[in-house]
Order: structure tokens, then C-alpha cells, then sequence
């Protein structure tokens, strides 16, 4: 059985990090084309596969493509990305593979395949002693031969793939929940692994009917299918429900249901920060995909009123008509006066645009207001700093991030999982 084992698991070459690959020693890359850079429909890499490739010769790495297909087809597909190329490959026969070491000068321990595949990339690079990276197919438009195929390679994949917690998302290689989860997992001694997973809109479908074939056990969702999820779900909590966003999914016996932990999360780093939600009054600097989980969960706590500024006029009256007590109102015409609370859930000021703030100047702002800004990546960001000179307490979103991903661990392993000394060790891996 463990030469259909591969060495790592990855949901797509988006969530492959190639820095890390160079940093074990990689230093060629053996890439399968059909349903791993891309659908077999498709006769030329996506832009964004181009681009991965490309950071990969930037850092040093050469890449192959190695595939079983006909010579036509790869040479066909290699117009744009122009590499060396091996078709008919012969996987999982090591033959080829050992035919690239010498072709390129390099050790069998310094070559990485990469494919969609176990009966052919993986089994084939164990034969040759690669390292071998298992992805999940981009198309379910497969011949009856393959699919058949498919169904042998999930029974091996669900035996011996690690319990298995995702976030899908675009983009998500900046994300720090895969460290957030492995150490919830290390605190507890839980046997799983958290993956990134990179999707486009119109492979969302295909991503999720794999994710059941290999039997994730649940998954986060961001920016931008916290919307796009939920009729692929069977059931939804009624906050989610409210909201008309999920970012958590829990899978038991087949059943999906959709969470929003983000309402849980913001709550409890307000309350962490001692801040007094009951009366207060709350403004809100834009109107995107966490706006409405933090409105309600400032409402659920009892704030006096609430003001969402938004560029886009129409998503912040979409707000103010769901939740009694929201005003919208232009982004143009925002002032920070009247405030208690004051919060941006816009990306501006995300690294690495860390000079731009949403707004340039918080004048009139109370020096007792309390300032958040869901960003943790610079830790400080531009409008924080604008809200300290104006002697108010700011605080980035990384115990938003903390609180949310901890209150999913929960529903997935049905029991608590917030600990004070967990989340300072958190904090301390993850930078603050």
C-alpha cells in the first residue's frame, strides 16, 4: 500500500508552496498537465497557472511537463509555458523519471511530481524514489476508464490521508489558518491537517464533490464564496441564515451544515479587549463579505445603533434593510464623531499596501472610542495608526481570526476548544 501513498497532499498547485519545496531541497519540478494544471477540455494553461510556474523558475526551480498524453496534446498545451517536456511518459514506470534526473543534473531526492493521479504520478514517482505531491483533478469530465480509476484511488486516499480541515477560498496563499489549526491539533493531539484550497467560481462544484470523495471532514470558507456555499449545504444555522453568509462547514455522516464563526469570533475579541459593546455606538467603514456577521454580532450584544460607510451605496442600504437599527450612508460623507466603537472590515491597508488607510483623517473621534481594523496583516496597520494619534486604543483582527477558526474547531470536534494558554501560544506563532 505505500507505494500509492504520496509524500504530501495539496487541493491544487495554487496551494503548493514552492518556497517551502526549495527550502526541503527541491530543485525540479515534474508537473502532470490533465486535471492538474488543467481540465482536459481545456488546450491552454489559465493565467494563473502561468504565473505559478513562472514564480517557480523565478526562485531557481526548473520544471518539466511529464505526462502520459500524446505528443500533439502536450506540445499543444506547452505554446505558452514552453518547457522541456516528456509525453507518453510511461507512469508509473521509473524509466522517465530517472531520464530527467540525468537530463537535468540532479539528484532523485531533488525532484518533486506533482499530479492528480495515484495509479500513475504517485505510484510511478515512488517507484523512481521522488518526492510526490497528490492534488485534486480540476474536472469531473473524465473517460469511463479514468473514472473508474477515481473510484479505487479514493478508497486509498480516504484510508490514508490524514483527517482532513480546509479553507476555500481566492485568495488564500496569505492565510494563517493552516498554523492556526496545526496548533489546535498539536495543543490536543489531534491526528488531522488544515489545507489551503485555491478555487475559481466555476470549479467550486468540482472542489466540493471531491472534497466528499475523499472525505474532508469540514472546511472554512472566505472571501469570495462565503455567499456562493450555501446551496450546496443541507442544512444552515439560523445566524448564518441571517447574515446570508457561511464560513464554516461541518460534514457528519454526509450531512453539510453551514456556521458562521465569524459572529462568535469578533464578539469575543471585543469582550477580550474589555469593550463595552451594550449601548454603544458603532460605526463601520465598509460593507464587503465579514460587515454583516459583525453587525449582527454587535446588535446580538445590544449596540445602541450601528452606521455602515460604503463606496458602493447599494451594498450598504443591502446591509441597513437586513438588521433593524443599521444606517447606510457614503463613504464620502464619513466623520467619526458620535462614536464608541469604530471599525474597518475593507482590505485597504493590507499588506503589502501598508501606507493606505480607508479613510485619511478620524477627526473628532473620541479619545475613549474604541478602534478595529479586521487586518492583521501588517499588525499595525495605517488606520490604526491614525486612530493612536488620536489617542484612541486599536487593535488589529488577529484575535478576530483566533477566536473564529477556534469556534470552528469546536463544531467540528464537538468539544471545547478555546483555551487562554492555546491562544497565547497562537499569538505568539502567528506574530501580533
Amino acid at each position: 500500500m505505500k507505494r500509492f501513498i504520496p509524500t504530501e497532499y495539496a487541493n491544487g498547485i495554487h496551494d503548493i508552496d514552492v518556497k517551502g519545496l526549495k527550502d526541503k531541497g527541491i530543485k525540479l519540478i515534474m508537473l502532470d498537465i490533465d486535471n492538474t494544471l488543467a481540465p482536459s477540455s481545456k488546450k491552454a494553461p489559465s493565467a494563473s497557472t502561468v504565473n505559478w510556474i513562472a514564480n517557480a523558475k523565478k526562485m531557481g526551480l526548473e520544471v518539466v511537463l511529464f505526462s502520459n498524453n500524446s505528443k500533439k496534446r502536450v506540445n499543444f498545451f506547452n505554446k505558452q509555458l514552453n518547457l522541456y517536456t516528456i509525453h507518453r511518459a510511461l507512469k508509473p514506470l521509473a524509466y522517465n523519471f530517472i531520464k530527467i534526473a540525468k537530463r537535468f543534473d540532479v539528484g532523485i531526492d531533488e525532484i518533486c511530481m506533482i499530479g492528480d493521479q495515484i495509479f500513475t504520478d504517485v505510484w510511478g514517482a515512488n517507484n523512481a524514489g521522488v518526492m510526490s505531491i497528490l492534488v485534486l483533478p480540476l474536472s469531473a469530465d473524465e473517460g469511463i476508464d479514468i473514472r473508474f480509476k477515481r473510484f479505487f484511488e479514493n478508497r486509498v486516499i480516504k484510508k490514508n490521508k490524514p483527517e482532513t480541515y480546509c479553507l476555500i477560498g481566492n485568495p488564500v496563499a496569505h492565510s494563517k489558518s493552516p498554523i492556526l489549526h496545526e496548533q489546535v491539533y498539536k495543543f490536543y493531539g489531534i491526528k488531522a491537517k488544515y489545507m489551503l484550497c485555491h478555487a475559481e467560481k466555476e470549479n467550486l462544484r468540482q472542489i466540493l464533490l471531491q472534497f466528499k470523495k475523499t472525505g474532508v471532514k469540514g472546511f472554512n470558507i472566505t472571501v469570495p464564496f462565503k455567499h456562493d456555499i450555501m446551496p450546496y449545504l443541507h442544512e444552515i444555522s439560523a445566524d448564518a441564515k441571517k447574515i446570508g453568509s457561511v464560513n464554516t462547514v461541518s460534514i457528519n455522516d454526509g450531512n453539510w451544515t453551514g456556521y458562521n464563526t465569524d459572529v462568535t469570533g469578533f464578539a469575543m475579541q471585543l469582550k477580550s479587549n474589555n469593550t463595552v459593546i451594550k449601548g454603544s455606538r458603532v460605526k463601520i467603514i465598509g460593507a464587503g463579505g465579514s460587515t454583516a456577521a459583525i453587525v449582527y454580532a454587535v446588535l446580538s450584544e445590544g449596540a445602541a445603533s450601528v452606521t455602515v460607510y460604503n463606496r458602493t451605496m447599494d451594498k450598504a442600504r443591502q446591509l441597513a434593510l437586513k438588521f433593524d437599527g443599521v444606517v447606510a450612508a457614503a463613504l464620502d460623507e464619513f466623520n467619526a464623531k458620535d462614536c464608541d466603537i469604530l471599525i474597518n472590515t475593507t482590505s485597504v491597508g493590507l499588506y503589502p499596501q501598508i501606507d493606505k488607510s480607508p479613510v485619511s483623517d478620524l477627526e473628532g473621534i473620541s479619545q475613549s472610542a474604541i478602534v478595529y481594523d479586521i487586518i492583521y496583516n501588517p499588525p499595525e496597520t495605517r488606520f490604526m495608526k491614525i486612530a493612536k494619534e488620536r489617542g484612541c486604543q486599536a487593535y488589529n483582527g488577529l484575535d478576530m481570526l483566533i477566536f473564529q477558526g477556534l469556534a470552528a474547531d469546536e463544531i467540528w470536534f464537538g468539544k471545547k476548544i478555546i483555551n487562554d494558554e492555546l491562544i497565547q501560544q497562537i499569538r505568539e506563532v502567528i506574530g501580533n
